[in-house]
């Protein structure tokens, strides 16, 4: 299928190419309740689907839903073997929830030629002195939780864009071989089709956290990593500069405008997202 835009740049959204039957989603179910682990998952069909439809060509469906599915289930639920702890949400409303939002520390630029959202990370923004870093680690999921509900991200794709400007060694102390194992594990886990990551503004900090995160990306995550450096036109040979502001080279939006738009969408999205996740279960006891 071939993405179309309006004038202003958005996406026309379109349903994935192999929508998830209802004979598929009612095999899911089933198999997740025949697992352990799994016991008492109760989620709804429109998301049982997401991991149906998130599956490559390569992939054999049902297989690929059912690891997807058991991984996410580990990461969001069990305290032992996975981060329950980092889905534990605070209120929209809570200081360090308005202050990420407040400072843009995550917008989405829009969609690239191919109709994959772009979204963008600006981890020098994060102030640890003022949200810890499991908050900020669960404003990120929050924020995952929303990009799930677009199709784009199960159809065309998601690409992820982080710049490190201003991140230095007081962001970097925080991180542990814990932490990334745990981010890494939700990266992979979440029903989106990730299609490359870009690092931006990159320094010898940074240099420092990519050795640690590639100790925990699989093989397929690496190959899709981009490291440009400061280099404005290496970013827009992966990101098209319709989409991306100024301070990038770019034509798109104004960042603070972008800004706004991700708070709006957060707070009117998040809370009946997040809430299609509580039955998520993971029984920790169960081998």
């Amino acid at each position: 299928q071939t993405a179309s835009y309006t004038e202003s740049g958005s996406l026309n959204r379109q349903q994935p190419e192999h929508m998830a039957s209802e004979a598929e989603i009612a095999d899911l179910r089933c198999w997740a309740e025949s697992q352990d682990t799994l016991k008492g998952l109760s989620l709804p069909d429109e998301v049982l689907a997401k991991f149906l439809e998130v599956a490559t060509a390569d992939d054999s469906r049902v297989e690929a839903a059912r690891r997807r599915l058991a991984d996410f289930c580990r990461v969001r639920a069990s305290k032992t073997k996975g981060a329950a702890d980092w889905f534990e949400y605070p209120d929209v409303s809570s200081e360090p929830v308005q202050e990420l939002l407040s400072v843009g520390y995550v917008v989405q630029l829009g969609y690239d030629d191919n109709g994959a959202a772009v979204v963008l990370f600006r981890s020098g923004l994060w102030q640890p002195d003022r949200v810890s870093f499991e908050d900020m680690s669960r404003y990120m999921n929050m924020c995952y939780d929303v990009l799930c509900a677009d199709p784009a991200t199960r159809t065309a794709g998601l690409v992820t864009m982080v710049d490190f400007q201003g991140f230095e060694m007081r962001h970097l102390t925080h991180w542990s071989l814990d932490s990334t194992k745990k981010l890494s594990a939700i990266q992979e886990a979440y029903p989106v089709k990730l299609k490359h990551v870009n690092y931006f503004n990159t320094s010898t900090v940074f240099n420092a956290l990519y050795e640690l995160l590639k100790m925990f990306m699989s093989k397929s995550v690496k190959e899709l990593v981009r490291v440009h450096k400061s280099s404005k036109e290496s970013l827009q040979s992966e990101i098209p500069a319709r989409i991306l502001p100024a301070e990038y080279g770019g034509t798109g939006a104004d960042i603070k405008q972008l800004a706004e738009q991700w708070r709006s969408k957060i707070e009117l999205q998040l809370p009946s997202e997040a809430a299609k996740y509580a039955g998520v279960v993971y029984n920790d006891a169960k081998k």
